[in-house]
């Protein structure tokens, strides 16, 4: 193993009671463990100079971490985090290696080639080192064949005549704000109904229509956008107002007419009120 996770935390723990050399020497004991993979020899000698340690301290620290952090065994000296880092890392090794050769079968299976081919490695340049190398042969430049005419992209036609009819650029009445019509055709166009110029003719008689009746266009504006209309229509509270006289239902009946008139629609019924037979 070339590398082991070291836990800060608990190496710390475990060895704050030690001196700084008797710390060294466990960290050496450690990287030795994990280098060789393989348990600590019992010769304490031969130990000792793997380790460098050569003072009399030193040795002693060899010995006292030994007792003190590993098991003796007929392989030699053991220890338990090790041993089970050591298994882990064999056992991710070995997973990579199933994952690899098992991923190289997969490409030989959609390449048509044997599995075994597919998982050996390129095979060594034979060329002599004191040769030149020769340039690789360049095929040759093949004609431009001619497309047939259904492959040749066509562009686009170029359309021409008059420019689309922009209903935020009509002429307003004076009465009638700009920033609320154009709130209005700004909604319109959110919901894919754009207004045409015929519509946007027969809207603004309507709205005429409505503050003849003492309804703002503003107002209409805002309960339409509101509610979700495609069409003009006035609050209810304004509508309730309006329908107490016969005129004003009858302009109400007119004004709906043209609602229905300007989004080119065919009503199927109006709602005309009750009829007084007594007069």
């Amino acid at each position: 193993m070339n590398y082991y996770p070291h836990h800060i935390g608990d190496f710390n723990s475990a060895t704050r009671h030690l001196t700084r050399i008797e710390r060294s020497v466990y960290r050496d004991l450690i990287e030795l463990y994990y280098d060789t993979e393989a348990p600590l020899s019992q010769d304490i000698d031969k130990l000792c100079r793997l380790l460098i340690a050569r003072s009399d301290d030193e040795q002693n620290a060899v010995v006292q971490v030994l007792h003190e952090f590993f098991v003796e065994s007929e392989q030699g000296w053991r220890h338990a985090r090790c041993d089970a880092e050591i298994a882990r890392y064999h056992g991710n090794k070995e997973a990579k290696s199933a994952a690899g050769k098992a991923s190289a079968a997969k490409r030989a299976r959609q390449a048509g080639m044997p599995a075994r081919q597919a998982a050996d490695q390129q095979p060594l340049n034979i060329r002599a080192t004191n040769q030149k190398p020769q340039p690789e042969p360049q095929p040759e430049p093949q004609p431009e064949r001619p497309q047939p005419e259904s492959i040749i992209p066509k562009a686009a036609p170029v359309r021409s005549g008059k420019p689309a009819f922009d209903a935020a650029e009509c002429a307003l009445p004076d009465w009638l704000d700009r920033a609320d019509w154009a709130c209005w055709v700004a909604d319109r166009k959110a919901r894919k109904k754009p207004i045409t110029q015929e519509a946007a003719r027969r809207q603004l008689q309507q709205l005429a229509g409505y503050r003849a009746e003492g309804v703002a266009a503003r107002d209409v504006i805002a309960h339409s956008i509101a509610s979700g209309y495609q069409g003009l229509f006035p609050p209810r509270a304004a509508a309730r107002a309006t329908a107490a006289h016969p005129s004003r239902q009858r302009a109400q009946w007119s004004s709906e007419l043209r609602s229905v008139l300007a989004e080119g629609h065919v009503r199927g019924e109006i709602d005309m009120g009750v009829i007084d037979a007594s007069r």
